[in-house]
């Protein structure tokens, strides 16, 4: 008995041909498992929370998926998607508005004490490289005194109820 393989499509790992589009190139994981605190005013990067990709073809998207674990209390807090040192994914300039990928404010509840959220999201990004690239989140505080958290909760108890989570990205080349 022959055996038989059956598939719809076979792209090359040097990408689909011209014409073609959307193949995987290549995909690169980071996933963040520590904590992380700020009580910055300004965007920081959020450490451990990057990664670098070097496109094989100047004309590839990178497909930039993300996940933050985060918390905080009686403030607001913000996050930007950056490539290199460039915001990306954020929003028009309008006046004062900050511009970010997200933002949120928590209540003085004192339910936040013991809660982590997520945001998550996909975002595709022309590089327009062959170079290493690296892509990573960063965030801030506005509240004066306040302090924001990755992968806690506010209140951190050594408890079964208050949790500590993960963050992640991954990158992915997609052939144009």
């Amino acid at each position: 008995m022959a055996s038989e393989l059956r598939v719809d499509k076979i792209i090359p790992t040097t990408g689909v041909p011209t014409g073609g589009g959307g193949g995987i190139i290549q995909v690169v994981q980071v996933a963040k498992t520590d904590t992380f605190a700020t009580t910055s005013q300004s965007f920081v990067d959020i450490t451990g929370l990057s990664a670098t990709i070097t496109p094989k073809f100047n004309t590839s998207k990178i497909l930039f998926q993300y996940t933050v674990s985060f918390a905080t209390r009686s403030a607001y807090m913000h996050f930007r998607l950056v490539r290199g040192s460039t915001p990306i994914f954020i929003a028009d300039a309008d006046g004062n508005r900050a511009r970010l990928t997200f933002g949120t404010w928590t209540t003085n509840d004192a339910h936040h004490e013991y809660l982590t959220t997520n945001f998550s999201g996909l975002f595709l990004d022309s590089p327009t490289t062959t170079s290493a690239t690296t892509y990573k989140i960063q965030t801030l505080i506005t509240t004066n005194g306040r302090t924001g958290y990755i992968n806690r909760s506010v209140g951190d108890d050594n408890q079964t109820y208050e949790p500590r989570t993960v963050s992640n990205i991954i990158l992915m080349e997609v052939s144009a």
